[in-house]
């Protein structure tokens, strides 16, 4: 339901629109003009860069996590101006492992005032000891939350014993600098699926980039299966000062004959600090709300989920995947366990958009009330650069199904990841991707 605005409150929110094709990036912004009570209105960062919109009448600005703060996504004049603005500074970010020190540096000369964070809050000190930002209020936050659209978008499913396909999964693989977690997303796939195929169980598994859902073929596919596997999502490995891959390079240079493992032993090992960033992924929420069975790795999953209540744990080792598998044809005990999920995360609206909204809304305006200003009342400029609503992009890539087409398309991903990451969004309008 739509929230009565402020009208003494305006909030300019900067983001990359040539993210929005990934469900979850676009449902998070969204969600603030859903649900807060506050005046939000949006700005590509490519047209902020550019300075063709005078931020000065608002009363605060966001930068949204779309837009890369590690990479230098914001730079020259458009830091200037950043960090001339008078009002309320707001920062939401994700991937802080990434160039961790530019980003610390870029919240401490701004200043960011508030800065929503997903490290978990036991290791917000670690990351940002509060010595080093007396003017910064961190707050930890879920990557993703259930988004009112859900339910529909999932639509009416036959309970998990009457589906089809056992069990189902779509991962992403990462590069070795993620560490364990990155790797997980694809040795779940790869080992499932040989299982699957060795006895005989129907299964939809995939980790290769071209085979990737998204959009409403997405909840279809999770609602298709009684089971989808999951591992938890973020990284330990930090890279303070964004010259870990430049090592990984270098080692591989000089051993050309260097394995994955080699590199993380060699390389990324003394990096990885285990428990400190293990984040639960939106996807849970989406396969809640599916009624579709999680068999995770183990994990703590932010809180979130508990064993054997939630979901399935299936050791890293697989030593239980047989027992795993004899649970998922017990139909009476699967459906049980659906309908428990869908009632503690998602009829318990313990992790809706609208509560992440409130909380953030409440934030904001202690934030505003502190400043005893409103730069509102002066009247905002208008510009055809600033939207109502974010606006939606489409994948950078088609589904490609045949072996010849997931080729071509390894090989465009190859070429994409080497273009410097502050250049793809202009790349991206060129395409006319958005």
């Amino acid at each position: 339901m739509q929230q009565q605005r402020s009208n003494c409150n305006n909030i300019l929110c900067i983001y990359s629109s040539s993210q929005t094709y990934t469900s979850t990036v676009f449902e998070h912004l969204y969600a603030f003009k859903q649900y807060s009570k506050l005046s939000w209105s949006y700005l590509d960062i490519i047209s902020f860069n550019a300075n063709l919109v005078d931020i000065h009448t608002y009363d605060a600005l966001v930068i949204h996590y779309s837009v890369r703060i590690p990479f230098g996504q914001i730079a020259g004049l458009a830091l200037k101006n950043l960090r001339n603005f008078n009002g309320v500074k707001i920062l939401f970010i994700q991937d802080e492992y990434d160039n961790t020190n530019e980003v610390k540096r870029v919240i401490n000369e701004i200043p960011f005032e508030l800065v929503f964070s997903v490290v978990p809050e036991k290791s917000i000190e670690k990351i940002y000891p509060s010595s080093e930002f007396p003017r910064t209020k961190f707050i930890s936050n879920l990557t993703g939350y259930v988004p009112d659209g859900l339910l529909h978008q999932v639509g009416f499913l036959a309970p998990p014993s009457k589906r089809s396909i056992i069990i189902a999964y779509r991962g992403r693989p990462l590069p070795v600098r993620y560490g364990r977690l990155g790797k997980e997303k694809v040795a779940i796939g790869q080992y499932v699926k040989n299982y699957c195929q060795t006895h005989g169980i129907s299964c939809d598994i995939d980790w290769d980039e071209s085979s990737r859902i998204y959009g409403d073929d997405w909840y279809k596919f999770i609602g298709s299966s009684k089971a989808m596997l999951g591992t938890e999502s973020g990284s330990n490995v930090f890279d303070w000062n964004g010259d870990l891959q430049s090592s990984i390079d270098r080692y591989s240079k000089e051993m050309p004959n260097a394995q994955e493992e080699d590199i993380y032993q060699d390389i990324i090992r003394e990096r990885e600090i285990d428990g400190l960033m293990n984040q639960v992924s939106p996807r849970v929420f989406e396969m809640a709300a599916a009624k579709t069975i999680m068999v995770l790795f183990e994990g703590s999953y932010s809180g979130v989920l508990e064993p054997g209540i939630h979901f399935l744990p299936l050791k890293k080792d697989f030593s239980n995947l047989d027992r795993i598998m004899a649970e998922l044809k017990d139909g009476v005990k699967m459906d049980a366990m659906a309908e428990r999920v869908y009632k503690d995360i998602i009829l318990s609206e313990k992790y809706s958009y609208q509560i992440f909204i409130e909380m953030v809304d409440g934030e904001i305006q202690k934030m505003l009330n502190a400043k005893m200003q409103s730069r509102s009342a002066l009247g905002l400029i208008p510009s055809d650069k600033v939207t109502s609503f974010p606006i939606r992009s489409k994948p950078p890539l088609p589904v490609l199904r045949s072996p010849f087409a997931k080729a071509l398309g390894r090989l465009a991903i190859t070429i994409w990841q080497q273009i410097p990451l502050s250049l793809r969004p202009y790349i991206k309008k060129l395409m006319g991707r958005i």
